[in-house]
């Protein structure tokens, strides 16, 4: 069997990051307020002999790769940032992957993995919520009064609302990696942080999650602000191929508060 991936084209280099060699491709994705450093916790706790393509989402890595490839109009709808994932595998020659999606970005790896079935073989979940907003059928957790509030805290003051929102991630206010979270958030430019969470909470992707033909294996912390254990028990249901692990944490951000855990839950869904 031969390695699906064998280099990283110059073009991918300045937002894509390789960890180990191995024959099967495993892609990473991370959410919102973070870029690809936010594995760097979890990869001493990486399965060995597999391929890890961590990228960046547009708009979250160097200024450079933003003013390069954020598009206000193409990354208006997580249509755009699955087009770029989809881009990325072609980019990469990988022909089937195991997914490993954050947040908002295991929205991105469902809507691409429907489009193209064929580059994916499972998914693994850490933290999804297909929609934020709640209604008389869906468990969400927001209003759009919410919504609005944190767009307008965002606006007066970006720096002073980040502040607030690192510790709420992480369900803890003392830790060392709080500033590897917040180096991130606060690197984000405002406008973009923005018009990102805009398109992260206006998007409802409910109506998808049945059509995810690959097995997803979902991690949510048993605690999170984010996505309440009804989401995650709402997801399950609707997924038909699907399994349901708890975290005894806090917070939304399992892969960099407890990568232990983590580490332990991939070894039991990537070596399959």
């Amino acid at each position: 069997m031969t390695r699906q991936v064998a280099c990283v084209p110059e073009s991918l280099k300045p937002y894509v990051q390789i960890d180990q060699w191995g024959i099967v491709p495993v892609v990473l994705g991370h959410g919102f307020g973070t870029d690809k450093s936010a594995w760097d916790y979890l990869t001493p706790f990486f399965p060995k002999g597999f391929t890890y393509i961590r990228y960046d989402l547009a708009g979250c890595g160097s200024d450079e790769d933003t003013l390069r490839r954020y598009d206000l109009q193409r990354h208006s709808h997580l249509y755009g940032y699955a087009d770029d994932l989809i881009e990325l595998l072609d980019g990469l020659g990988v022909r089937s992957c195991v997914y490993l999606g954050h947040s908002v970005s295991c929205m991105i790896g469902a809507i691409a993995a429907i489009a193209r079935p064929d580059l994916f073989r499972r998914h693994i979940w850490i933290g999804p919520s297909p929609c934020y907003l709640k209604d008389e059928n869906y468990p969400g957790t927001l209003t759009p009064e919410d919504l609005q509030a944190i767009y307008d805290a965002i606006v007066t003051n970006y720096q002073a609302w980040a502040a607030g929102f690192v510790p709420l991630m992480f369900g803890v206010t003392e830790d060392h990696r709080l500033a590897d979270f917040s180096k991130t958030l606060f690197r984000l430019q405002p406008s973009v942080a923005l018009r990102t969470l805009q398109v992260i909470f206006d998007s409802d992707t409910r109506a998808f999650v049945g059509k995810v033909s690959q097995p997803v294996h979902l991690i949510f912390n048993r605690d999170d602000f984010v996505v309440p254990q009804a989401v995650a028990l709402w997801l399950h249901r609707k997924l038909p191929n699907s399994t349901l692990d708890w975290i005894e944490a806090r917070g939304h951000l399992p892969h960099m508060t407890h990568p232990e855990v983590v580490g332990s839950l991939l070894r039991k869904y990537i070596i399959v």
